[in-house]
């Protein structure tokens, strides 16, 4: 019943948003906002786009995966073509060079990037990508890449959806403590297994949490599932041609790390491993970062400085305007129903609407911080805030 309850509110939602598009759009209200909002911030806005897997088929890729980190390349596309009509997509060298004043842009810029280095952008976005000459970033856990090896978060949220379809509770799973607490608390008012995997991310070190992988993995009997070949990372050759025709790797840790869980000094050794490993993968320097689910913090952001990066991305969905701190850029983060207007299929005003920042403009949604305190004690002894994405 919560199910059925939760899906009917998803859907009021997507309709809602939908029918607001189709009035915006058509009346010329969303074009008459975005001048309004050029105008008042003194200078172009710039657009940070994020997203993570560009699957064959969606629907058969939500059966099986974490379906929010996924969009169907024809819909990238189409992303793509829209986002072409009113910004002019540029690299992000070029995107801070406008933000810092040293390049003139004749109107608002875009920049694609993606998250956590899944082999289907190198097998469905890259070629969408290289045909329309749209350059890109591609940050990657530095430790996966040309491994096997799934990624985290994919991994639990295949267990928590196992045990939500198997109708085994948190106690009953028997993973032990601290595991086993850190499961009540995340399916606690009976979250599904998206929320309380969003819970276990903001809260808990990713090192003990990969340990809990392992346990759910064991007792659940899914320790040697074999993984679709596009969730599995990229390998250093990808990167490197995807590097050749614009699509620059940046840094996403060494074993995707929301780096406020842990301590200041775990966060600079991981920074430093990350950049060096990438490096030497790539064959060429890593100047770009991305936080993992979004959260930063003053002393994260000062460690990525001292390592030479020169940009470090956020999940705060906002454009970003002149004066912004480079270390706290904002991105927008793009799935299969971002675009999905009244009918559940492919709107183009919607994602119009979206690209614009319109609905934040009218405080139809607002944009959650990732800005968290700096962590100097001991790992995960602090419960971060919900809200930004947990799959940045």
């Amino acid at each position: 019943m919560d199910r059925l309850k939760d899906r009917a509110i998803q859907v009021a939602r997507r309709v809602g948003k939908g029918a607001a598009a189709l009035a915006l759009h058509y009346s010329g209200a969303r074009e008459l906002l975005s001048t309004v909002q050029r105008r008042a911030v003194g200078g172009r806005r710039i657009l940070i786009l994020s997203y993570h897997r560009v699957v064959a088929d969606f629907a058969a890729e939500q059966k099986r995966s974490l379906y929010t980190l996924n969009v169907s390349h024809d819909t990238f596309r189409q992303h793509m073509e829209v986002l072409q009509q009113s910004h002019d997509i540029v690299s992000l060298d070029d995107a801070l060079s406008v933000l810092d004043g040293t390049r003139r842009a004749a109107r608002d810029v875009a920049v694609v990037t993606f998250d956590d280095g899944y082999r289907d952008v190198y097998k469905h976005a890259f070629p969408i990508l290289r045909d329309m000459r749209i350059p890109a970033v591609v940050y990657v856990p530095s430790a996966l890449v040309g491994s096997d090896r799934r990624l985290g978060h994919d991994r639990l949220f295949a267990a928590l959806r196992k045990m939500r379809d198997r109708g085994i509770g948190p106690v009953a799973v028997g993973v032990g403590n601290p595991g086993e607490r850190w499961l009540i608390d995340a399916f606690e008012g009976g979250a599904g297994p998206e929320l309380a995997l969003e819970r276990l991310i903001a809260r808990h070190p990713t090192s003990g949490l990969l340990r809990v992988a392992d346990a759910l993995e064991d007792r659940l009997g899914l320790a040697h599932e074999k993984a679709a070949d596009g969730e599995l990372p990229m390998t250093w050759e990808m990167l490197r041609e995807m590097d050749a025709s614009g699509i620059v790797t940046g840094a996403h840790t060494a074993e995707h790390t929301v780096l406020t869980n842990q301590r200041l000094d775990d966060a600079r050794r991981e920074i430093a491993q990350c950049k060096a490993a990438l490096e030497k993968g790539v064959r060429k320097p890593v100047r770009h970062f991305a936080y993992c689910n979004g959260y930063y913090s003053a002393g994260v952001a000062q460690a990525l400085k001292a390592e030479g990066f020169v940009s470090a991305v956020t999940t705060e969905d906002m454009p970003n305007t002149p004066g912004v701190d480079p270390y706290a850029l904002k991105r927008k983060v793009l799935w299969e129903a971002s675009s999905a207007g009244v009918l559940g299929i492919y709107s183009k005003p919607l994602i119009a609407c979206q690209f614009e920042d319109t609905f934040g403009m009218l405080a139809l949604q607002k944009a959650v911080s990732g800005a968290r305190p700096t962590n100097f004690g001991t790992s995960g002894t602090a419960e971060a805030g919900q809200g930004a994405s947990a799959h940045g």
